[in-house]
């Protein structure tokens, strides 16, 4: 079904610009492309999520919590998760191998200071070798047949 889904939104001019999205030209999903970046966002409202500086937090997903933090003067964050720089490597890859332009070698050593082949690069080279994956002029990217493997080769990636 998957591989049907590739094939016929192609055919009718949508493209896949994420694992498990598709889009007419000029109508990606902008959160998601921030999410998937790697890049700051911010949420408002109960449950609401931001990521900034390598910390994710997420407000009381009850109503009537939040309501009633907010109300006093107190924080409505309900949990904290500060990720260390090699955590922040890591997921940057995982986040990105999900988009179909893949993970830029350049953006990854701006965005965390790591370099990706220190990071991933024995397990970039055997899925590249088994055509899982492969390199591009700037990176790496998952190949249409590593789509269907993706958990798999992301995990070893990280």
């Amino acid at each position: 079904m998957y591989a049907e889904a590739m094939d016929d939104l192609a055919d009718a001019g949508f493209e896949q610009y994420e694992l498990s999205n598709f889009a007419r030209p000029g109508r990606r999903c902008r959160h998601n492309e921030t999410y998937w970046a790697g890049l700051p966002y911010f949420g408002f409202g109960p449950g609401a999520a931001r990521y900034l500086r390598g910390r994710r937090e997420t407000n009381h997903r009850s109503v009537t919590t939040w309501l009633a933090r907010v109300l006093s003067g107190k924080s409505p964050v309900g949990d904290v998760d500060e990720l260390s720089p090699a955590d922040r490597a890591r997921e940057t890859l995982v986040v990105g191998l999900r988009r179909a332009r893949g993970v830029s070698r350049d953006e990854f050593l701006v965005r965390t200071g790591c370099d990706l082949e220190a990071v991933a690069g024995a397990a970039i080279a055997r899925h590249c070798a088994s055509g899982l994956l492969e390199r591009t002029e700037d990176g790496v990217r998952l190949t249409r047949e590593g789509r269907f493997l993706a958990d798999t080769v992301i995990v070893d990636c990280v």
